[in-house]
């Protein structure tokens, strides 16, 4: 399933994200794990895959707008003013795109099985909000915006135990639906100081790095951020 991004493409194993298999985007605080998730599906639908995408975080209304924006190329705080001509560009790209279908749910009350329960709904034909019928819908790409937000199924009073629990369910997930599952992860301090965050600079519970089957890091200095630039770092790799 492409990244969107042809050079990210060859050097991944299975030459974009791989089915049964999931993926962790690993960054501190506003390091862009959000953006690259909103490109990644993006991208993926463009190509002709079905998406779910599920916010935990950020509100579906700004996970929307930042999407409609990125797809007509237009700023932020410019889609009011151009509302029509954004919404035609979006409609004509979607005519050619796959599905992409967006979720939100409060941090800390969605768990592995209520996305278990929301991919099996789609698979189920059923109706749309104008009432017109929907077919079933088979997702490519299972995107979670953001896994260390997530609830457990079963709840401990093991933080780590909770977390190891919501990562080997989702890694499940990738492999009972075949598709790819994509989520991001918080680095600890030491690692938001690094120039480079690596697997040891994982936030709270390093068995995201042994359930994960890729995790990358975005890092950037200032002066990179400054020139909009940022470094794409294999932190782990099961392939």
């Amino acid at each position: 399933i492409t990244t969107g991004t042809p050079k990210l493409d060859a050097v991944l194993y299975h030459r974009g994200w791989g089915r049964r298999e999931l993926t962790s985007i690993m960054g501190g605080a506003k390091a862009g794990k959000t953006t690259a998730l909103i490109h990644f599906a993006r991208m993926a639908s463009f190509h002709g895959f079905n998406v779910l995408y599920a916010t935990l975080e950020v509100g579906a209304n700004i996970i929307s707008d930042r999407m409609d924006a990125s797809v007509a190329s237009v700023v932020m705080k410019e889609l009011g003013a151009k509302a029509a001509s954004v919404a035609e560009v979006v409609k004509k790209a979607g005519e050619k795109a796959g599905k992409l279908i967006l979720h939100e749910y409060p941090s800390g009350t969605f768990s592995p099985n209520q996305l278990r329960q929301l991919v099996q709904r789609y698979k189920t034909p059923g109706r749309n909000p104008d009432g017109s019928l929907r077919p079933p819908i088979k997702f490519d790409l299972i995107v979670v915006d953001y896994a260390d937000i997530m609830a457990p199924n079963y709840r401990t009073n093991d933080a780590i135990e909770n977390s190891k629990s919501v990562y080997v369910d989702l890694r499940a997930i990738a492999f009972e639906e075949n598709a790819a599952v994509l989520t991001a992860t918080q680095t600890n301090r030491e690692g938001f100081k690094s120039t480079v965050a690596k697997a040891e600079h994982v936030a709270e519970d390093f068995n995201k790095v042994r359930t994960v089957d890729l995790m990358i890091s975005i890092n950037k200095t200032e002066e990179e951020a400054a020139r909009g630039e940022s470094r794409l770092y294999f932190a782990a790799s099961r392939n």
